[in-house]
Parts: C-alpha cells; structure tokens; sequence
C-alpha cells in the first residue's frame, strides 16, 4: 500500500505513516544485514590470539542460550522477519563462539555436549509451546508488579532471554572489573551491538506491540553499553597475561 502511495501520489505519501514504516523496514533490515558479520571480529580476535583470556564461559553459555529461545519466541508469532531476524544471525555466530570457547578452554567434553543438548531441549520445547501455564506466588507478582499471575509458554519464552540477558552479562561485567582489563573482548562486536540494539529500539517501538520485545531491547543496550564502557576504560589484555597465554 506505502509503494503504490508513493508512485501514485507523493503528497499524500508523505501525509500518511507510511515514511516511519518504510524507515523502520529499512533500518530493520539493515539490523539483520549487520548482525550476520556482528560476532566475526569476537570470533577472529579469538582465532588470531589462541586464546579465550578474560572471556567468561557463563557469558558466552547464557548469550547463546538467550539467542535461541529468542528464536523459539518469534517464530512462531508470525512477527515481520525485519522485526527479529537478526536473532537468527545471532544464534548461529553464538553457537559458533560458544563452541569455539569450549574448544580453546579444555576440549569438547562432556559437559559441553550436556550444556548443548539441554539448550537445544529447551529451545524446542518454548518453540513448540509445551510448558502448561504456571501461576506465581501472589507475593512474588507483588514484588513485581505484575497485574495477574499466570504466566503463559509464550511469555516465558519472550521473558526468559532478558533474564538470560541479565545473567549472561553480568558475569562478564564482574570478571572485567575483578581481573582490571577486558581480556579479548573485541570492541567493535560490542559497540555493533549497542548500534544495532539503538536501531532495534527505533524499529520495536514503530513496528510492534509488544512490551516484552522492548523490554528486551532496552535491557540488551544498556548492558552493551556498559560493556564498551569497560573496553574503553580498562582496555584488552595486559601483556604479561597475553604472553602468559600465548
């Protein structure tokens, strides 16, 4: 409708809310043409050094975990791709890193193949929406403000990567403070992420009803932000831990 406004009639093209949408698509999918390379500088930065130094294994664990239940939360809500494709990207260069992390950090065990196929579990089972409706204690949805207290499958699902979010970051965040520099983190990975979570805020608010998908955005770029905060004030591996590592 927005394309046959503009070639028949520019005026009321520009009259209508058809520019906002056609803005929005556009920097949506821009987000997910940005997000198919986001994590490559992590995942060549690891290459190059041979070594995962002051990366956290729980951050990169919960990341991973995170993007796949976003996948299994968009999917089945028949969502435009441009709302949430980048999870896709996401999750398959997160399954990368987190397999790669394993590698560098003591092999493939068998713990890793455990963590793995309680993910993919998991994931399929939010994708399927096979988790009954559960009501919360009524002092737990005072505490938090809810307006009922039965949760569905879908709102778990769509709840469950800011949590994820929350817990994957945090780690990170500790150990780059504890250890005073941030290891390997690569700093444009991260300053992508607060650009493309900025123009994910844009494209949610314009295209979508849903407060959970905001929320989630909200949350991943205020801790991306802190992120490249760190990178820039205690900066990447000091030498002595880069040699002692090579």
């Amino acid at each position: 409708d927005c394309l046959q406004q503009l070639l028949n009639n520019t005026t009321a093209f520009l009259e209508t809310e058809c520019p906002k949408v056609l803005v929005s698509k556009a920097i949506g999918y821009a987000v997910i043409a940005g997000s198919a390379l986001v994590k490559l500088p992590q995942i060549l930065k690891i290459h190059r050094a041979g070594s995962v130094a002051g990366i956290s294994h729980a951050s990169v664990l919960f990341e991973f975990v995170a993007t796949l239940v976003n996948v299994s939360y968009f999917l089945p809500l028949g969502y435009p791709f441009s709302t949430w494709g980048e999870n896709a990207f996401l999750l398959a260069q997160n399954s990368a890193l987190y397999i790669l992390h394993a590698h560098m950090s003591g092999g493939l065990r068998a713990s890793f193949l455990l963590e793995a196929s309680a993910a993919c579990a998991s994931g399929y089972v939010l994708y399927r929406r096979l988790v009954p409706d559960f009501v919360l204690p009524a002092a737990a949805c005072g505490a938090l403000g809810l307006r009922r207290c039965t949760v569905s499958c879908e709102e778990l699902a769509g709840t469950l990567p800011m949590l994820l979010g929350l817990v994957g970051r945090l780690p990170q965040i500790a150990q780059n403070l504890r250890q005073r520099h941030t290891g390997e983190l690569a700093f444009i990975t991260y300053l992508l992420n607060v650009a493309g979570a900025g123009a994910r805020l844009f494209t949610t608010l314009q295209e979508l009803d849903d407060p959970i998908a905001l929320a989630a955005v909200v949350l991943s770029l205020g801790l991306n932000l802190v992120i490249v905060a760190q990178i820039l004030l205690l900066g990447g591996t000091p030498k002595k831990a880069a040699n002692k590592a090579a």
